[in-house]
């Protein structure tokens, strides 16, 4: 087997600390009373974690640490998982990035696309 260079570690971590990172944030959610985490599919699950990972990939790691992942509501990750479901074809844009970001933010104009 040949010795795996610098950049494949590099990339290898980073998607480790993704990974982890999201794992985090949906054990977060999956205890807050107000997700109503019993109430999502399989696929949403799925749909939910590559949202997260998106959005964590795309926005600065301060952004990411502010996010309150305990206090999202059910509304919320339905939303998240309706605009997974709009990127599915593709990748993000920066309109849907700010509909993300606005939904973890809980800042009010994210909920206007349902």
């Amino acid at each position: 087997m040949p010795p795996t260079n610098e950049e494949e570690l590099g990339r290898r971590r980073f998607q480790l600390y993704r990974d982890q990172a999201v794992e985090a944030a949906i054990e977060k959610i999956r205890h807050a009373p107000a997700a109503e985490w019993h109430s999502f599919s399989g696929e949403d699950y799925v749909i939910l974690k590559e949202m997260l990972g998106e959005i964590w990939i795309s926005l600065g790691r301060e952004k990411w640490q502010r996010y309150a992942f305990s206090t999202l509501t059910r509304q919320d990750l339905h939303d998240l998982i309706a605009l997974g479901h709009r990127v599915k074809s593709h990748s993000p844009a920066a309109p849907l990035l700010e509909e993300m970001d606005a939904i973890l933010s809980h800042t009010p104009h994210g909920h206007h696309f349902v």
